[in-house]
């Protein structure tokens, strides 16, 4: 019975111990991305807080610029849990919200509602996001995402006010 207890108790342990991966990917990330795509200027802010016990927040602030149009830092937060295994970053999105955009010029409140949604569907209509990590140390990290888009990150030391 001892023998029982013993193994089973291990095997929890097993399953529920953090990885070393985990370990070194924990932390607080940011990257940049930018992109030009029929004339619209895109840029996308992402910082990414993978916190010790699995839970996860990301906070996305997009601009986007066309001639005299634009919109500054659309901001859309996600939350949820992630894990780390044989070279893949996984997170389960649980709860997402678009509060914000700090600056507006020349668009309509529907446009960026439109806008707003778009975003939030991305993450709306796939729940669970398995990345491949390229590369990892202690102050960067490459990820290549679903789209098959790589993605560097930077090990960072603050995260945008307004936690959620």
């Amino acid at each position: 019975m001892i023998k029982i207890l013993t193994t089973l108790l291990l095997l929890i342990n097993i399953a529920f111990a953090k990885t070393p991966l985990e370990n070194t990917i924990e932390g607080k990330w940011h990257s940049i991305t930018r992109s030009v795509n029929n004339g619209t200027q895109t840029v996308e802010k992402e910082y990414l807080n993978l916190y010790n016990n699995n839970k996860f927040n990301l906070v996305l602030l997009v601009s986007l610029e066309k001639g005299d149009f634009f919109v500054k830092d659309l901001r859309i937060e996600v939350s949820g849990i992630w894990r780390a295994k044989y070279k893949s970053l996984i997170y389960i999105i649980e709860k997402i919200n678009v509060p914000v955009a700090k600056e507006v010029y020349r668009i309509n409140q529907q446009s960026l509602r439109n806008l707003a949604n778009n975003f939030k569907r991305m993450y709306e209509t796939n729940k669970i996001h398995i990345n491949k990590i390229n590369y990892l140390n202690s102050d960067k990290m490459t990820i290549v995402n679903e789209k098959g888009s790589e993605v560097s990150y930077s090990r960072s030391k603050s995260v945008p006010q307004r936690p959620f």
